[in-house]
């Protein structure tokens, strides 16, 4: 932090080399807002480059574009600019997904027939993000992933959205396009609590795309059961993951006596993100490692999880079976214990503290 204070990249650099973690602040605020406040520009694109999230919120719950709006940095435009991730250069690539979020079939027609690019091009963010250390699901998006509001870019969904979408799969999308859209769909908390989920997924199947493991996990993982339901309504076989994320005792006990280790261990990490004590039981007793990194959210192991959700008899059962306690998570370099006491959850403290 008194590298990035003193702006100081080179410092910065080998710090980072050295193992600093650049998600980590002084408990008010974070490397990359500072950097975002005060910069330089090369500064916060290290940052960034080397794991920063620009979504992680400061201490009063702000971020680091808010911190850079506000910030004297000499070059405030670019660093903002760096830092919006909503903003869409192309006027043309802006207009269809005003179109997209608007309903306005019309236009998005006017648009797709003068300028056809527009579902194959990307809204290209700046080139930092494509280096970056950590993952982003959202980077450099197509078209027709805005139908899924994931992440939201919309308070409402248009209500024609599924007419909208067929819009241009009419006109064609490619596979990889209609699968990666299908997993927005069926991780969209948007697209569901606004009733489009479902449609949605039934029409991007009908044009060609794959319910494949990865879409399911994700789906599972995010607490998406009625997702599950419709990809197992839409063909779909039950699998040992499946039941458990449902908390299917009966189905799960069945199918995990011939599930393969892979399937074993994601069904554990579905039981625990789902909350189904039960299933986690008989996963663990199926051979899953209790210490497993979870299979999505793959930061951290179920005894994290269960602490930040404070989930009591899941962390009693972890404990139990051996769960250690002094395992760190790769994203935010803390114990169980450190997650329950960050989120303020003083009975998970406590049974932690003990253990």
């Amino acid at each position: 932090m008194a590298a990035v204070r003193a702006a100081d990249v080179d410092a910065v650099r080998l710090l980072l080399d050295e193992g600093c973690n650049p998600r980590l602040g002084d408990g008010r605020t974070l490397p990359l807002h500072v950097a975002a406040r005060h910069g330089p520009l090369e500064l916060v694109e290290l940052l960034i480059a080397r794991g920063a999230l620009v979504w992680q919120r400061d201490g009063r719950g702000r971020t680091a574009l808010h911190a850079a709006r506000k910030g004297n940095a000499p070059e405030r435009d670019a660093i903002v600019a760096l830092l919006d991730r909503d903003a869409i250069a192309d006027p043309a690539f802006g207009a269809a997904v005003a179109a997209i979020h608007g309903g306005d079939v019309r236009e998005l027609e006017r648009l797709l027939d003068s300028e056809p690019r527009l579902l194959r091009e990307r809204n290209a963010g700046p080139d930092v993000y494509r280096r970056a250390t950590r993952p982003d699901y959202f980077r450099d998006p197509k078209l027709v992933w805005y139908v899924a509001n994931n992440p939201e870019t919309t308070a409402r969904m248009a209500p024609n959205v599924v007419e909208i979408a067929g819009v241009m799969l009419a006109r064609g999308v490619d596979r990889d396009d209609l699968e990666t859209t299908l997993g927005l769909v069926a991780s969209s908390s948007s697209a569901r609590e606004q009733g489009h989920q479902r449609a949605l997924i039934r029409v991007l199947l009908d044009a060609g795309a794959r319910a494949t493991r990865e879409t399911i996990l994700v789906a599972a993982a995010h607490r998406e059961l009625d997702a599950l339901r419709a990809f197992l309504d839409f063909g779909s076989a039950m699998d040992a993951p499946i039941a458990a994320a449902f908390g299917d005792t009966a189905a799960l006990a069945r199918l995990v006596s011939d599930a393969n280790a892979d399937d074993v261990r994601e069904a554990f990490g579905l039981a625990v993100i789902n909350r189904h004590v039960e299933a986690a039981r008989i996963a663990l007793d199926a051979g899953a490692d209790v210490d497993a990194f979870l299979p999505v959210h793959a930061h951290g192991t179920a005894l994290h999880h269960a602490a930040g959700v404070d989930d009591v008899p899941m962390l009693t059962l972890l404990l139990a079976r051996g769960a250690r306690s002094d395992l760190r998570d790769t994203l935010w370099d803390g114990t169980a214990l450190d997650w329950a006491s960050f989120a303020g959850h003083d009975e998970a403290r406590t049974i932690l503290d003990r253990a």
